[in-house]
């Protein structure tokens, strides 16, 4: 039987979230709480792979990947690029990965029910955050373990997510262009839900106050009506793309007559010119720390849940350039 953080916890005459922290190096635990538990873990023998053992002996050394409900998701590399990296940690686990997808979800709620009560699986990842969402609330109700890989705004307490700083990032970006010299800055967007939009719109929108520049949301069904700005801050690469291309057909150049940023580097980022100045959001670190926390919970069941941030990093290519 693999040692446990319990077991652990017992032996260091702690509780098993101090033991999580500890593991963590969280800076809430004292030095010396630190090396009692590193020393419980040497005498029983634990290390963070116990959550591998573990699942090797569990009924199905399988864990689920839940997709979005949405049409096209192929268009989005993204959701490849992610499972790819899941693949891979799950594998160096000796663990499988099954996919549930579905066009709506309702179907997608069924899917997720049939591959648990079957035993198919062992916890899941989603790959989406939904507002009021019954896929969610049912691995919820059911305690069942699960890691988003967003940022959740409903009990988020109860959940363990990995994601990005999205509204550091859209702050990040605004401040960019500022510092290229552009004073009249536009947010694009091709939607107004999701906790991805909101926060990095968010961040876009408070860096503008704090620098005292000119910024404003606009559809991409307007990108006629620029409102004078100089530069766009588009909310991800695929929308970055069509956004160009519908203004290179109105004479518009990028980045000659307007700088463009954009969000994700993906693989369309450098495939066309102009090559996009983007963030890259280290997908397939979000994909290896969703795989470890999902483990870690099996393993640990009981312990407490947490939010994941993974770096990002600003690609500058060549869409944007400095005002002359």
């Amino acid at each position: 039987m693999a040692v446990t953080i319990k077991d652990v916890a017992r032996r260091a005459g702690v509780n098993a979230s101090t033991v999580s922290r500890a593991i963590h190096n969280h800076s809430a635990i004292s030095e010396k709480t630190k090396e009692k538990v590193k020393k419980a873990m040497a005498d029983l023998g634990y290390s963070r792979n116990s959550a591998a053992q573990m699942l090797a002996s569990g009924k199905a050394g399988a864990i689920g990947v839940i997709f979005p409900p949405i049409e096209n998701k192929s268009e989005q590399p993204f959701f490849m690029k992610i499972l790819t990296a899941i693949n891979q940690e799950a594998r160096q686990n000796k663990i499988t990965v099954s996919i549930a997808s579905g066009h709506t979800n309702a179907e997608l709620l069924s899917q997720v029910r049939v591959m648990y009560q079957e035993k198919r699986v062992d916890g899941f990842i989603m790959l989406y955050v939904g507002e009021e969402d019954a896929v969610r609330e049912y691995l919820l109700a059911d305690e069942i373990p699960f890691v988003i890989v967003g940022t959740p705004v409903e009990r988020a307490n109860d959940i363990t997510a990995v994601d990005n700083d999205n509204k550091l990032m859209g702050a990040e970006a605004t401040q960019y262009l500022a510092t290229l010299g552009h004073k009249k800055l536009a947010f694009v967007t091709n939607t107004d839900k999701g906790e991805v939009f909101r926060d990095r719109y968010r961040g876009f929108d408070e860096k503008i106050q704090s620098l005292g520049l000119s910024g404003h949301l606009l559809n991409t069904t307007k990108t006629s009506s620029l409102g004078g700005a100089t530069a766009l801050v588009v909310l991800d690469d695929i929308l970055a793309i069509k956004v160009i291309q519908g203004l290179s057909e109105q004479g518009i150049g990028v980045p000659d007559d307007i700088s463009v940023i954009s969000f994700n580097n993906s693989v369309f980022a450098s495939l066309i010119h102009p090559y996009l100045t983007t963030f890259d959001i280290n997908i397939t670190q979000l994909g290896h720390r969703s795989v470890q926390k999902l483990l870690h919970l099996l393993a640990n069941p009981s312990d407490f849940h947490e939010k994941v941030t993974v770096p990002f990093e600003l690609k500058v290519r060549e869409s944007t350039k400095a005002v002359n």
